[in-house]
Order: structure tokens, then C-alpha cells, then sequence
């Protein structure tokens, strides 16, 4: 048993790589649990199939089975994000981008600028709850290759789009502006139910949140100017 996102998720794993991976999030064994996840061996055989690499049974039982706790979410005020979410000055940013912008690159410049300041929650896939109609970003074990998450949870305030610019830039936008390019790093549920609950929570993160798009380079001043326009005011 795990408490992810205060969630507790029982997985019935068959291989080791799930216990090791969450081991920071593991509770008592006997508590009821809210999600029952497990793969069966058909799902792990389609998930192979899916990639060009070979991976461990463990750690595509892994993935299998975070996408299976993340389509069940919605129903509970909650989803998976792809995303970087950060903790400054108790805000909690979180950064989006196209494959290969530097979503990683420009999260450790604002980690490099302001040190023990900033904490990465989770650099890849932290999940997204409303807890008393207010949204938290939490840190899960499943964090990409980087591994930067940490078991803690930060109220969710700003979304950030970013793209590659040479000079650096930070300017508030609509939520029209940015939908679909939202739209593609969430989960789209196949059940209607939890597909109508999740495209209202998805509407409902960005009227709840404020909503940037950075241009940023590999420097230090994009961190800086980023920051300056979400926490000082000064887009």
C-alpha cells in the first residue's frame, strides 16, 4: 500500500520494480485503499509491443499501472499532468513544453539561481487534486529519467507554456490562447463518465490558475526573468 497525491493505491504487482520505485510513499498495509491497481499479463505483452526498446516486466508494470491509477484520478477531483512543477516562495509553478524545448533545462536554472528556495516537486508527471477547491501539485514516485520529485505537495498557482526564444520573455495569456497545447500533456479518459470529469477539471486548473508563456533560452536570466514576472510582478 502507497499514499500517493494522499490517495492510498494498492498495486498487486507481480515484479519488484514498483515496491522500489515508491518506497518513500509506502503506509500500512491494512489501510482501505482508494485505488486497487494491477496489470494483468496481456496489458504487459501490449505494452512491449507498444516500444522500440526492450525494457524489464518490472518497469513496464510500472508504467502500466501509473497510467491505470491516472485514468481512474478524474473521479476523485484529480489527474496526471506532463509536466515540471515547481515550489518557490509558496507558489507552486509548473512548467510545459514540447519534447526537446528544455522543460528539465530551464527547471534546474531556477533550482541553480535560487538554491534551496526552489523545490522541484516533480519533474515529469506530478498529479493534479483539488483538495477543498483548491489545487495541489503533488510529487509521485514517477519522475522520467532525472528522478527529480520529492514526496511533498505545493498549492498549484501558475501554468507555464514554454518555448525556445532567444532573448528571454514572460508574458500573461489567456486560457484560450493555450488550451490545446494543455490538452496534449493531460490524459483523456476512455470511460464517459470519467472523460466528462476530467475535461472539467482540466477547465477548471486554468481559470484557477494564472497563465504565462515563457520564452527562454539555456541562460541563467531566463530563470530570472521568469521568476521576476510570476513572483515580482514585473511581466
Amino acid at each position: 500500500m502507497y499514499l500517493i497525491a494522499d490517495f492510498f493505491v494498492n498495486f498487486q504487482n507481480k515484479y519488484s520494480f514498483i515496491d522500489e520505485l515508491c518506497i518513500e510513499y509506502k503506509c500500512k498495509d491494512n489501510t482501505p485503499a482508494d485505488f486497487l491497481i494491477s496489470v494483468s499479463d496481456e496489458e504487459l505483452q501490449q505494452e512491449h509491443l507498444r516500444s522500440s526498446v526492450k525494457y524489464s516486466n518490472g518497469y513496464v508494470e510500472s508504467v502500466c499501472a501509473y497510467r491505470k491509477l491516472a485514468l481512474e484520478l478524474p473521479l476523485r477531483d484529480a489527474f496526471l499532468l506532463h509536466g515540471s512543477v515547481i515550489s518557490c516562495q509558496g507558489k507552486g509553478v509548473a512548467f510545459l513544453a514540447r519534447s526537446g524545448v528544455g522543460k528539465t533545462t530551464h527547471t534546474l536554472l531556477w533550482k541553480k539561481v535560487y538554491g534551496d528556495n526552489v523545490t522541484v516537486i516533480n519533474g515529469d508527471k506530478p498529479i493534479i487534486r483539488y483538495v477543498d477547491e483548491v489545487p495541489f501539485a503533488y510529487g509521485t514516485p514517477w519522475a522520467g529519467k532525472e528522478n527529480l520529485s520529492v514526496n511533498e505537495k505545493v498549492r498549484l498557482t501558475d501554468i507555464c507554456i514554454l518555448q525556445r526564444s532567444e532573448k528571454n520573455f514572460i508574458r500573461k495569456v489567456d486560457k484560450s490562447e493555450i488550451v490545446d497545447f494543455f490538452m496534449a500533456q493531460v490524459l483523456l479518459p476512455g470511460k464517459s463518465e470519467t472523460l466528462i470529469k476530467a475535461l472539467e477539471l482540466y477547465d477548471r486548473v486554468l481559470e484557477d490558475c494564472n497563465i504565462w508563456c515563457i520564452g527562454c533560452n539555456m541562460d541563467d536570466e531566463a530563470a530570472v526573468v521568469a521568476h521576476d514576472g510570476i513572483l515580482g510582478g514585473k511581466a
